[in-house]
């Protein structure tokens, strides 16, 4: 107890921290039928698609490329943390964020904004190229857009790998993604979200800084293992044509976020489809729910964008939500220790129920909670401490 008395006293008489990192995150949803025709997908777009090119469902159906959904990791990929007496600079959780994204052919269909008709591709770069910038700094972010490029015009098929490995300063090349390709393919998203939660594992951060955003305007499909004789079908204008790939497959996608969320790898919903479509909220609502990121306020749980401004409002939202009071420490105390944590040299009490002080997050992993108030006073202060006492001591 000596030990952490006198670096309790030498709190007061510490550097500030540098200046704490900016809250961040982005989110993600689906939406409409799936399989509708667009260009030549290997053709570089440098203005995006025509904002009049939308297409109609076609017969012509190539959906047999779909990835197996491999098993899903069910703890994090962290290490333990060992006991280090003193004074520890507590540091801001570096949020990092997986855009998942639907560059499915009905990402060419229209929808309405306040400039005209845009194309929800068009729409969905814009609100990005308005977003992403100002946290390209302090947000790790990567990203997977599905189907593959280049696979075919139905196809099911997912990139060999992520599009983006997760780091600073991605924002620049996540945008140009959107004019390198073109909507094209199915809607592969429980294994698209699968591949995107693995990549995120790799990553070494709190937890709760770690997020997927699935942004969509297509109802899942591609499981080949559904009966088109008995499933509702993502096209409920042409029905199932006797493939099980052109069968709804939501409840693996939702269970896919589930098993994430559990995780620590929770996901945002955003559904990008005009606003008299209602076909597949069910299912939106229900994948958010399952993400642990659902809305609290308005009809649905995910977040709408049947406009360009309605858009760019949900994903300023999620940025402002992710990592925000997450804090990891390179020291643990151990069984018989202790760790007291300070603000700008005050000591904040420990409070498990979430409501004013800290608590862990993940003790293994070195993270640490801020609630209430103990959360504002830590974004403007100097300085974010622990104490920690190891038995030893």
């Amino acid at each position: 107890m000596r030990s952490a008395r006198k670096a309790l006293a030498r709190v007061s008489g510490l550097a500030s921290l540098a200046g704490l990192v900016s809250l961040v995150g982005l989110a993600c949803g689906s939406r409409t039928g799936l399989y509708v025709e667009a260009a030549d997908e290997n053709e570089p777009d440098a203005s995006l698609p025509d904002a009049t090119d939308v297409h109609d469902s076609t017969d012509g159906l190539d959906v047999l490329d779909a990835r197996d959904t491999r098993n899903t990791p069910d703890t994090l990929d962290t290490a333990p943390v060992g006991c280090h007496p003193g004074v520890i600079a507590l540091v801001r959780a570096t949020p990092t964020v997986m855009w998942v994204i639907d560059r499915s052919g009905s990402m060419n269909d229209a929808m309405t904004t306040t400039t005209g008709r845009s194309t929800r591709w068009q729409v969905l770069s814009r609100a990005l190229s308005a977003t992403l910038p100002a946290v390209d700094a302090t947000m790790q972010t990567g990203a997977l857009f599905f189907p593959a490029v280049g696979a075919g015009t139905f196809s099911c098929g997912l990139p060999p790998s992520v599009d983006l490995v997760p780091a600073l300063g991605n924002a620049a090349p996540l945008i140009a993604h959107f004019t390198s390709t073109r909507p094209a393919g199915a809607t592969p998203t429980a294994t698209a979200l699968d591949e995107a939660g693995k990549e995120l594992l790799t990553v070494r951060a709190a937890s709760t800084a770690r997020t997927m955003v699935l942004a969509t305007d297509g109802a899942p499909g591609c499981n080949s293992a559904l009966d088109p004789r008995s499933c509702r079908c993502v096209s409920p204008t042409t029905g199932c044509r006797g493939r099980p790939e052109l069968c709804l497959d939501d409840t693996r996608t939702v269970d896919t976020i589930a098993t994430y969320a559990k995780i620590g790898v929770p996901t945002f919903v955003i559904g990008i489809h005009a606003e008299t479509e209602t076909t597949f909220d069910d299912v939106l609502d229900a994948m958010a729910v399952a993400g642990d990121r659902a809305k609290t306020t308005g009809l649905h749980k995910y977040y709408a964008a049947t406009s360009e401004a309605e858009l760019d409002t949900a994903l300023v939202a999620i940025r402002d939500q992710v990592g925000a009071c997450t804090y990891l420490t390179t020291s643990v105390p151990d069984a018989a220790g202790s760790l007291v944590v300070t603000i700008g040299g005050t000591v904040v009490p420990r409070d498990d129920t979430g409501k004013d002080g800290w608590s862990w997050a993940d003790e293994a992993n070195g993270q640490i909670v801020l609630f209430g108030g103990s959360c504002e006073a830590a974004k403007v202060a100097t300085a974010v401490n622990a104490i920690v006492q190891c038995a030893e001591d």
